[in-house]
């Protein structure tokens, strides 16, 4: 249990380039105040305003769960997926000619309108090669 703790609340931003959210850099000490379950609490953000002034589209908040079950979470290494300094994913030269070559040919074939293409129509955004 976490002793009746609770995180403040934070944001959630769209990302359209990769089709997810995220939210600001969260420092890992102050979480590890908390002891045994946790739940994510999320709602939609009512002040969002179309992200007037940077507001995020959701907040969430970490407290403490009382439940008989719970799910354990995996920390995995995400040093093969690169990230510039705002976080944004960059791709390697091998995942770019996929997504030229997918582009082209979906445009050839009309599958997809031009303006209308991801990489993560071609790429997982979340994986790397």
């Amino acid at each position: 249990m976490f002793e009746g703790k609770e995180s403040s609340w934070e944001g959630l931003w769209w990302h359209p380039e990769y089709n997810g959210f995220s939210s600001a850099v969260i420092d890992i000490s102050e979480l590890r105040k908390f002891k045994g379950k946790i739940r994510i609490w999320m709602r939609k953000n009512k002040y969002y305003n179309d992200g007037e002034n940077g507001r995020p589209n959701y907040n969430f908040i970490i407290r403490d769960a009382r439940a008989d079950s719970s799910r354990l979470l995996k920390v995995m290494e995400a040093d093969s997926i690169y990230r510039d300094r705002d976080g944004n994913r960059l791709y390697t030269e091998n995942e770019v000619r996929k997504i030229i070559c997918g582009t082209v040919s979906d445009v050839e074939y009309g599958i997809h309108d031009p303006y209308d293409i991801l990489a993560s129509d071609f790429v997982d955004p979340y994986e790397s090669e």
